[in-house]
């Protein structure tokens, strides 16, 4: 470092700035002391306009742990420098401090330079570093002079940066002024980039933006000539949630998902609509989700429609849906579509149940392939509660316990844990199916489903008196798997009781005993 901050002091230009360059690609860890001092020298003092603009560049690189009070002050007397390429380098470096800089002081040199500067590359520097210091440059005067460029800056490089920089401060800077001009901006501007600009600034505004004119403007930018205008448009009503969802702007979203021929313009519709919840679920977009869902070509539009279905929730859970999410889930070549099918089920609960849901969602359990839709699957199973709580059910959660990959057996039992408890003949369902006697594997997976379950000691002990010998040996078995758990003085007088029960009579051809018997009991022991 002591080598290249000599060559700071060299005769040669070209040494001085690539000393420059090169103590400013150090970053953070060059922003020491004396370092400061020489590249303020250079940028103050240096004849030459090259090592000046590298100078702050080299400051700006070491970003808010270079923004001091000589630093800030050196930076905005180079606003004023006689070359442009300087003040733009100088408004570059001062954007990278980002928050640290935003003193009244800089502000005011921002300021003056996006209105008053000849360099356009300048103006737009200016209107870039405000952006980057975020709300703590979101001053009335701020806005202001950004809604002025916004509007009336011949440059358009200089509008989209003042859009952007609007959009960079957030919530803070939707006031009736800038929500008015980015939205004329959005209608009327020639530059197409500027249009996104504006429309992807009002979209990180969120909800405070949504106001009826610039619902009114987005809805006009979804039929922008330009699809990247439009998808930006899609996104910003999408960012503001239900509170974008009106009549039109559902009809003008859902109409983008049918027929828009640009992919990502759909894609975004459809993340707009999911976006918006419950409050979207009108007739026209469901059928429009349920037609990207069945038939369009591009996965990713056909994954956003199965998850915009699923933040729609219970309020979408009709027959043309379910049927479409079910197709889905048992058709689709995508594997990650297949798995928001599942998903999106899922989100819907109980009011998804039909028994021709649960007979896909069993057979991508037992089936898919991809370990990750078996696990979407046993997981969706689980949230649909008391009516997903049959033999079938539970016998393809039992065999999933079995399943070669570790995520899915556990969302298996998790799953068993949840619909176990919804009836009394769950649990003995379950039992029925159990697989004993048990390997340690199977044996430690049978625990995560029982485990920290109030009501499986006291609903185990009642089932080892059942008729059936084999919910009687799963119950037992059970009780095992819980180990300390189920280690009460209740649980051990019942299972002594069944160890000193006379064994069944066992077959001539089968020597060993059958489920339920007394060996199986002393085995918990």
């Amino acid at each position: 470092m002591q080598e290249h901050l000599a060559q700071l002091q060299d005769p040669n230009p070209y040494v001085r700035r690539e000393a420059a360059e090169v103590l400013g690609h150090m970053g953070v860890a060059a922003a020491r002391p004396e370092v400061l001092r020489a590249l303020l020298e250079r940028l103050r003092e240096d004849e030459n306009m090259w090592v000046r603009s590298e100078a702050a560049r080299a400051l700006g690189r070491m970003g808010a742990a270079a923004a001091q009070k000589e630093v800030l002050q050196a930076l905005g007397q180079a606003l004023r420098d006689r070359d442009s390429d300087v003040r733009g380098e100088a408004a570059e470096a001062l954007g990278k401090m980002g928050e640290a800089a935003a003193t009244p002081e800089v502000l005011g040199a921002l300021l003056e330079r996006l209105r008053e500067d000849e360099g356009g590359w300048v103006r737009q520097a200016a209107a870039g570093a405000l952006g980057s210091m975020g709300e703590a440059a979101a001053r009335p005067e701020v806005l202001q002079a950004l809604a002025e460029r916004l509007l009336q800056d011949e440059s358009g490089w200089v509008r989209e940066a003042a859009a952007k920089a609007l959009g960079q401060m957030g919530k803070t800077t939707a006031t009736p002024e800038v929500l008015r001009a980015l939205s004329q901006c959005l209608r009327k501007d020639e530059d197409k980039s500027v249009r996104r600009g504006a429309a992807r600034a009002l979209g990180e505004m969120g909800e405070a933006a949504a106001r009826p004119e610039v619902l009114e403007a987005l809805v006009q930018a979804l039929r922008d000539r330009d699809s990247d205008v439009r998808s930006e448009a899609a996104g910003a009503l999408g960012a503001m949630g239900e509170a974008a969802a009106t009549p039109e702007v559902l009809q003008a979203l859902a109409e983008r998902l049918r027929e828009d021929e640009a992919s990502d313009v759909r894609y975004a519709a459809a993340w707009a609509l999911g976006r918006m919840g419950e409050a979207a679920a009108r007739p026209k977009v469901l059928r429009a989700l349920v037609q990207a869902l069945r038939r369009d070509g591009d996965r990713d539009v056909r994954y956003e429609a199965a998850w915009a279905l699923g933040k729609i929730g219970e309020a979408a859970a009709r027959p043309e849906v379910l049927g479409a999410l079910v197709q889905a889930l048992r058709g689709d070549e995508d594997g990650w579509v297949r798995y928001k099918a599942a998903e999106a089920l899922g989100k819907m609960g109980t009011a998804a149940a039909t028994p021709e849901v649960l007979r896909a969602l069993i057979q991508r359990l037992r089936e898919d392939e991809d370990w990750w839709i078996r696990q979407a699957a046993a997981e969706t199973l689980g949230k649909m509660g008391k009516v997903a709580a049959r033999p079938e059910v539970l016998e393809a959660l039992v065999q999933a316990l079995r399943d070669r990959v570790s995520d899915v057996r556990r969302e298996a039992a998790e799953a068993l844990g949840r619909l176990l408890p919804a009836h009394p003949e769950a649990l003995r369902d379950f039992l029925r199916v159990l697989p004993v006697p048990m390997t340690p594997r199977k044996t430690q997976t049978l625990e995560g489903v029982l485990r920290d379950r109030p009501w499986a000691v006291p609903a185990l002990r009642a089932l080892l008196s059942d008729p059936d010998p084999r919910v009687r040996a799963g119950a037992v078995w059970a009780l095992g798997a819980m180990r300390e758990f189920a280690a009460t003085p209740e649980v051990v007088r019942d299972l002594l009781t069944r160890r000193l029960d006379k064994a069944p009579r066992q077959s001539p051809h089968r020597p060993d005993s059958c489920p339920g018997s007394p060996p199986e009991a002393s085995g918990v022991f």
